[in-house]
């Protein structure tokens, strides 16, 4: 129930309770007080990642520098423009901003309770009663009396009050701390949603660029084996191979052949989506851009020169570990409030008033008044629940901390598994193109002694199918390494511009 003000006629002398309260009022305002709370300290953090290296190069500088918008660095301007389109127009980022908005609506309602409400009104009325009956008195004789007429009345004026809920032990200003805390965290939410996107962006574009490649060296394939189908066969012809030859080379064929439509399917997949992340229908994105000299799309695009950070500089990056922060200090400030409601509430409130009456005939009266007041709430009694309220508040800062020091730990694990797995997968892909030109040596070394005459065609062509073989198992490792370098951007923090 909203506390009652009394209001005291001016001028006139000022009582001796009402002057104290006056004297108390006047200095709490003069030392307003938050009520204190303490945040849980989270565990500590390390110095330095185990797999990061320390050193720190010009160049990893630099790459450090530009972690806000990392694909600049990536040479493939398709990309560059799929992702920036994305950041415009993304359905998740723009519900992000309308979070944001909504979140600031909050902090500027919760700031109004900061300050007084003036209110200004104003009335009029008519009134009319035909006839008023006399009272029945308790008379020996009865006794009749005339009714009587009232004449028509009306009334007006207007005025205006002003209401004030004086902060003293900063509950209210607690609860604007809170708002203007989640408002952060949502702030945290969109720049969490725009790296998202761009990463989601790059995984598809990069897995979608693999898949059209690999699907070159599909076609590479089965045209050698259709080739080596026909030498087989015309070998068949000539008495000098068995049917045994002819058909492993068709199954072969078939084989390959019912390789395409998955990756066809999952290449329209890859579009598809592409499409909906920068904010497109669907059926928007058809095929990407032929790759050029300028804009190749393989493995040599994604940045090899990794960033060496430092797990204070990752705790500082991530939208997520930032917004969980701001949201301990949120559940901090309810919890500040929540505790003020056991102490006392001061009001002031003040009212003034013109108006005019009209009674028939008789001369109007007009009526000026000024009315001031002060009012204080003491909870005496409400069945536990300010104490439950406080008990529920502290049971949601500690919640927010142990979710504050899992995002933490969460962070810093990201990094050391996602520098960990790319130096994984530049060893594997090391290796695979070793393997993939000694097996391309030696498809060529075959076929110089089948043009010398020293050879037969068909270890030729199976050493093509080798290399050809290589080749794919090296798109994918490159894929595979590429995609962990984008997860490495994004457990790092790259991707939004810091404030």
């Amino acid at each position: 129930m909203p506390p009652t003000l009394r209001f005291l006629k001016m001028p006139g002398p000022t009582p001796p309770r009402l002057a104290l309260l006056t004297a108390l009022l006047s200095l709490g305002l003069s030392a307003c007080t938050t009520i204190r709370v303490d945040v849980p300290e989270p565990k500590a953090t390390p110095q330095a990642f185990d797999e990061v290296p320390t050193s720190r190069s010009p160049d990893a500088t630099q790459t450090q520098l530009a972690l806000s918008r990392w694909w600049k660095g990536v040479a493939d301007p398709t990309l560059q423009q799929l992702i920036e389109q994305g950041l415009a127009a993304n359905a998740d980022i723009r519900v992000a901003v309308a979070r944001v908005k909504e979140a600031r609506t909050v902090v500027t309602m919760a700031e109004s309770a900061l300050y007084p409400t003036l209110e200004a009104y104003g009335y009029t009325g008519r009134q009319k009663v035909n006839d008023v009956s006399p009272p029945s008195l308790p008379l020996p004789v009865p006794l009749n009396l005339p009714a009587v007429n009232v004449p028509i009345s009306s009334f007006n004026g207007s005025g205006f009050a002003a209401a004030w809920e004086v902060d003293i032990f900063g509950a209210r200003r607690s609860d604007a701390d809170a708002a203007r805390q989640a408002a952060l965290a949502y702030e945290e939410k969109l720049h969490g949603a725009q790296m998202m996107v761009a990463g989601d962006i790059a995984n598809n574009y990069i897995e979608a660029r693999s898949i059209e490649y690999r699907l070159q060296v599909l076609d590479r394939s089965i045209a050698t084996v259709e080739r080596l189908k026909r030498y087989a066969q015309g070998r068949f012809d000539a008495g000098q191979a068995t049917r045994f030859d002819v058909d492993r080379v068709q199954a072969q064929i078939e084989s390959l052949n019912a390789a395409r439509a998955p990756l066809q399917s999952l290449l329209s997949a890859r579009l598809r989506r592409l499409a909906v992340l920068t904010g497109q229908q669907p059926q928007a994105l058809k095929a990407l851009p032929s790759p050029n000299a300028n804009a190749p799309a393989d493995a040599s695009v994604i940045p090899m020169q990794l960033p060496s950070v430092l797990p204070s500089d990752v705790l500082e990056r991530r939208p997520d570990v930032r917004g969980s922060a701001n949201v301990v200090r949120a559940m901090a400030a309810r919890l500040s409030s929540a505790k003020a409601d056991v102490l006392p509430k001061f009001y002031l409130g003040f009212l003034s008033n013109d108006g005019r009456l009209e009674i028939g005939s008789v001369p109007s009266a007009s009526s000026s008044f000024t009315a001031w007041g002060a009012g204080v709430r003491l909870p005496i009694f409400e069945g536990g629940r300010i104490a439950a309220n406080i008990k529920a508040s502290d049971a949601r800062l500690e919640a927010a901390a142990a979710q504050y020091e899992q995002a933490m730990m969460s962070a810093l694990e990201d990094v050391e598994n996602a520098y960990s797995a790319r130096r994984a997968l530049d060893q594997r892909a090391q290796q695979l193109t070793q393997s993939w030109q000694t097996a391309r040596d030696g498809a060529d070394h075959a076929d110089k002694l089948f043009q010398e005459g020293s050879g037969l065609l068909q270890p030729v062509l199976e050493a093509q199918l080798s290399a050809l073989q290589r080749q794919d198992d090296l798109i994918q490792a490159q894929t595979a390494r590429a995609l962990t370098t984008v997860l490495l951007y994004k457990a790092i923090g790259g991707g939004w511009s810091p404030p």
